[in-house]
């Protein structure tokens, strides 16, 4: 329970702190909650729903950052995306719920992949690039001593990307590039846009990082262990990991036993673990078809695109949130994901429907740092 003590310390820190990341804090609370189970999530923030256990820590913030600060610099190789395209549209409207099977479309697109992983040469690195926009903003009025009242604040859409080298040996440098890109845009709030003013990147926003191990903080994270088999960010970590569908549902439902194992915690973790790009070609098979026998999994997209990539979005909706995979059903490549408002957003400014926040996801091998193709 330390780290669960931390965290909720470090919550506390940030009701005093007005550029603290509050979404980053909420993350390693809730990842902390599980982290008997739970495998390691180093530097990729997750986008976590609040529960219960937390939500009296949740009320002490006052004025805090509402934010998901991992971007990176945008890959050379990367369109831009607008949140006017298909998948990123940020306008609310009523969930459009195909006639498809979402069972069908992953078990089609777990049969697609006939791709072999290729094998590292000495020299080379694996490139993964994230292009994503994240909501950023700020929530306040609500206290312990008033829980009742009202949660104010507004949210912004801004543009991020991240590009990560995973070299062939693993002991030596990694380097990572994170960068603010130029895009914006208004989601609501509770005062006029005019009187909200839009984010600021933090130090962690931008910036190019090299580290043994993938190690880029080792001011707060100590030494990093090669190859860690319990952090999703590692290569190793997927060698262990079940392969037959149904085990892979019972692993889902074991991590997350400290959040509920509820089907939109479980689809949302599974998600999550895709998102971070190490996902060998053979365990993405039946993680799809794991993920399409949760309850209430929902094809909500036949065209979805993203980085002029076009897939179908699969999700699944609690009341705060819906979160989507993306999927390509002709080849069973992961597109990426995004997260849409529930019937019940956190921030009652947000309309439901609206487009939350997206990611696009691309992969590739290449012959030095640094290079993109």
């Amino acid at each position: 329970m330390r780290d669960l003590d931390e965290a909720l310390d470090q919550l506390e820190r940030t009701a005093r702190t007005a550029n603290a990341p509050l979404d980053d804090v909420r993350a390693q609370v809730l990842a902390a909650a599980a982290a008997e189970e739970s495998p390691r999530r180093s530097r990729r923030t997750a986008r976590w729903f609040l529960p219960v256990a937390v939500a009296a820590a949740a009320a002490l913030v006052v004025g805090v950052v509402v934010t998901r600060p991992d971007g990176a610099p945008q890959p050379g190789t990367t369109a831009q995306a607008q949140p006017g395209t298909d998948a990123a549209t940020t306008t609310p409207s009523q969930p459009k719920v195909s006639l498809l099977s979402a069972k069908q479309v992953l078990d089609d697109a777990a049969a697609a992949i006939n791709t072999v992983d290729p094998v590292l040469a000495p020299g080379q690195y694996r490139y993964i690039a994230e292009h994503a926009w994240y909501s950023r903003g700020q929530m306040f009025g609500v206290s312990q001593e008033n829980p009742d009242q009202t949660i104010k604040g507004w949210t912004y859409l801004k543009e991020t990307a991240r590009e990560t080298w995973i070299p062939q040996d693993q002991s030596q440098d990694w380097l990572e590039k994170r960068s603010w890109l130029p895009g914006v845009k208004w989601l609501g709030g509770s005062v006029p846009q005019s009187e909200a003013p839009e984010p600021q990147a933090m130090d962690t926003d931008t910036g190019e990082r090299r580290g043994k191990c993938g190690n880029f903080f080792p001011e707060s994270r100590g030494t990093t262990q090669c190859g860690d088999p319990s952090d999703w960010n590692h290569p190793e970590f997927y060698v262990g990991l079940p392969r037959d569908p149904q085990a892979i549902v019972e692993y889902l439902r074991t991590t997350t036993a400290h959040r509920g194992s509820t089907p939109p915690v479980m689809f949302h973790f599974g998600v999550e673990i895709l998102r971070a790009g190490l996902m060998p070609a053979d365990l993405r098979a039946g993680w799809y078809r794991a993920l399409a026998t949760l309850d209430g999994v929902k094809v909500y997209d036949e065209a979805a695109t993203l980085d002029g990539r076009t897939g179908i979005a699969i999700g699944l909706e609690d009341e705060q949130e819906r979160r989507d995979l993306i999927v390509d059903p002709a080849t069973g490549d992961f597109i990426g994901e995004r997260s849409v408002a529930g019937p019940k957003p956190s921030g009652a400014w947000i309309p439901p429907g609206t487009v939350t926040g997206f990611s696009s996801i691309t992969t590739k091998v290449v012959n030095g740092i640094g290079q993109t193709g």
